[in-house]
C-alpha cells in the first residue's frame, strides 16, 4: 500500500480512538456526577423521614393532651349540673330556685370559657410546633442552619372582673326576674 494512504488511515484511526476515549471519559465523568447526585438525594429523604416522625410525635402528644382536656371539660360540666341540681333541691320556693340558678350562670360560663381556652391553647401550641418543624426542615433541605428559639411558655390570661356596678345590676335583674316569676306562680295558684 501507499505510505501516504497508510499514514492518513493511521492518523484517522488515532483521531477516532482519541475522540472515542474523550467521549468515553466525558461519559464516565457525567455518570460519576450523576451517581453523586443520586447519593446526595438520600439526605432529603432522611430529612423528610425525620420530619414525619416528629410530626407523628406532635400528633400523639396533642391528641393525648386534647383527650385529657376533654375529659376535664366533661367532668367540670358534670360538676356544674350537679351543683345546679343541689341548688334546686335546696330551694325554698320558685323565687329562690330561679335566683340560685341565675347566680350559677356566670361561674358555669366562666369555667366553660376557661376549659375552651385551655383546649384552644393546646391546639395552637401544636400548630406552632408543627410550623417550627416545617420551617426547620425546609431550611435544612435548603442547607441553611436555623437558630433554635427558646421554648415559649404559654402566658396565663387574667380573667376580667366585672365592675361592682355591673354585678349589682345583675343581682337586681336576677331578683326582679325571680320576683316576677314568683308573683306569676302565686297568681296561677290562686
Amino acid at each position: 500500500m501507499n505510505l501516504q494512504i497508510e499514514n492518513s488511515i493511521s492518523r484517522i484511526f488515532d483521531q477516532a480512538i482519541s475522540r472515542y476515549q474523550a467521549v468515553l471519559s466525558g461519559a464516565r465523568q457525567r455518570t460519576d456526577k450523576a451517581a453523586g447526585r443520586v447519593v446526595r438525594g438520600k439526605k432529603p429523604v432522611k430529612t423528610i423521614s425525620k420530619l414525619s416522625l416528629k410530626l407523628t410525635a406532635v400528633t400523639h402528644r396533642t391528641a393525648d393532651k386534647v383527650l385529657k382536656q376533654q375529659a376535664k371539660m366533661v367532668e367540670n360540666q358534670i360538676d356544674a349540673v350537679a351543683e345546679r341540681l343541689r341548688a334546686a333541691a335546696e330551694s325554698r320556693n320558685l323565687r329562690d330556685l330561679v335566683s340560685k340558678q341565675i347566680r350559677l350562670i356566670p361561674a358555669n360560663a366562666s369555667q366553660f370559657a376557661k376549659d375552651t381556652r385551655a383546649a384552644l391553647t393546646i391546639v395552637a401550641g401544636a400548630g406552632s410546633e408543627v410550623g417550627g418543624l416545617v420551617k426547620n426542615t425546609v431550611a435544612e433541605l435548603r442547607g441553611v442552619t436555623v437558630a433554635k428559639a427558646p421554648k415559649k411558655t404559654p402566658r396565663k390570661t387574667a380573667t376580667k372582673k366585672k365592675p361592682a356596678k355591673a354585678k349589682a345590676k345583675a343581682v337586681k335583674t336576677v331578683k326582679a326576674t325571680a320576683n316576677a316569676v314568683e308573683e306569676d306562680a302565686e297568681k296561677a295558684a290562686a
